[in-house]
């Protein structure tokens, strides 16, 4: 029988594309094996993997019995993943195997748009109305419930996957609620109130949290930019129209790490957080977590769009913030290494060094692009953030991707 001393000490990740690169370099770095699950023989770095796994990241069984035959023959000292959504996966298998994570309950609440928007609810955070509808006939009768303009998405996923507007009862079409449920894995939808974004500024954000030891700390929040808000932004384009004119409404096309606005809408976008956080259960978790939520700025306040325990995606975690000079990739992992909180970590990994300068993704998207998949990503960086965008889109005219 081989002991824990013997067998080569391993970090196991999950999700294997391009903004997983770094965080698979990292492990590598700090001398473990690497084993890698992913959906695709064909992920960007499998041949990274000492040990590759060709698993579904949402497989929770098939992952849990892997588990069980990894552990014979590697000592395996920590579960992570960086910008995927396969997060109830992995706080699941770390419970099982014993190692540092987040407890699954709070995981699965996060992954369920509906147990997310319940929980919301009950602890008196502002919410949209919202209903599940299994079948197509009910889904005209919740919509009737609910009222227009409405939206109509999967329960469990992201990207803008499934998601649809709803301006009159003639658009909830049969093949309309069939997309929203082919995009799920429950069989049904929820369809609920469309919120209106705040105009006159870029009305949507994600923000990221560090929660150590029940306590949340701020990190960060960034611009995520839809078709609209490139108006807001004079001299962009030169002589060329916008280029993102003919895109879906819905698809997210750019960010900019910071987010600019007002203090007093950071604080209350902290402060609702901070409440969404402590509703979920985060205050109990022991060690360090992630909470990012996406949020909606409309007249009435900011509004949580969904919440979620892992790293930001869209090259924000993967790029626009080491950019910056923080690290929030590295300090994660070593969370879930079972490492602890100092003034000194908190410098090394979630301090932006670099601070004044903005950092910008723009996204390379098909013009009948209905969501986030498939996207092609550029990147740019200057001390104004009209010129970040300009460079970021001189790199993808350039053709000029990040991979």
């Amino acid at each position: 029988m081989t002991t824990s001393s013997q067998k080569k000490k391993a970090v196991w990740l999950f999700a294997g594309g391009p903004m997983q690169r770094p965080a698979a370099e990292k492990i590598k770095e700090r001398g473990f094996a690497l084993i890698l699950t992913d959906g695709s023989d064909d992920c960007a770095i499998h041949a990274m993997a000492d040990e590759f796994v060709l698993l579904d990241t949402f497989d929770i069984p098939g992952n849990i019995e892997k588990a069980d035959n990894l552990k014979e023959k590697y000592d395996i000292q920590g579960i992570f993943t960086s910008g995927a959504d396969c997060h109830e996966t992995v706080a699941t298998v770390a419970r099982h195997l014993g190692l540092p994570g987040i407890d699954p309950k709070l995981s699965h609440i996060c992954r369920y748009k509906y147990e997310t928007r319940e929980l919301l609810t009950q602890a008196g955070i502002p919410q949209p109305k919202y209903k599940v509808a299994e079948t197509y006939e009910q889904a005209l009768q919740v919509l009737g419930e609910i009222g227009l303009p409405a939206a109509i998405k999967p329960p469990n996923n992201s990207g803008s996957r499934g998601f649809s507007r709803i301006d009159t009862k003639e658009d909830l079409t049969r093949e309309l609620f069939e997309h929203a449920v082919r995009n799920g894995t429950t069989g049904s939808v929820i369809i609920e109130e469309l919120l209106i974004p705040l105009t006159g500024e870029i009305a949507e954000q994600s923000a990221e949290t560090l929660w150590y030891d029940g306590k949340m700390v701020w990190l960060n929040w960034v611009d995520r930019l839809f078709r609209k808000d490139f108006e807001l932004f004079q001299g962009l384009w030169k002589d060329e129209e916008n280029p993102y004119q003919n895109i879906s409404w819905a698809v997210e096309l750019a960010h900019i790490n910071p987010a600019v606005h007002e203090e007093s809408l950071r604080q209350a976008t902290e402060d609702m957080i901070r409440k969404a956080g402590i509703a979920l259960g985060m205050d109990k978790q022991k060690g360090g977590h992630l909470l990012k939520a996406d949020i909606m700025l409309t007249s009435d306040g900011p509004r949580i769009l969904e919440l979620t325990p892992r790293l930001s995606g869209g090259w924000d975690s993967s790029w626009s913030t080491p950019r910056r000079g923080a690290d929030f990739i590295g300090g994660m992992l070593g969370f879930a290494l079972g490492e602890k909180l100092t003034p000194e970590y908190m410098d090394k990994y979630f301090t932006y060094h670099d601070e004044k300068l903005f950092a910008s993704m723009v996204s390379l998207v098909k013009i009948d692009a209905k969501d986030c998949i498939g996207r092609r990503f550029a990147l740019g960086a200057a001390y104004d953030r009209t010129e970040s965008l300009k460079e970021a889109y001189k790199n993808l005219l350039n053709n000029e991707f990040i991979s």
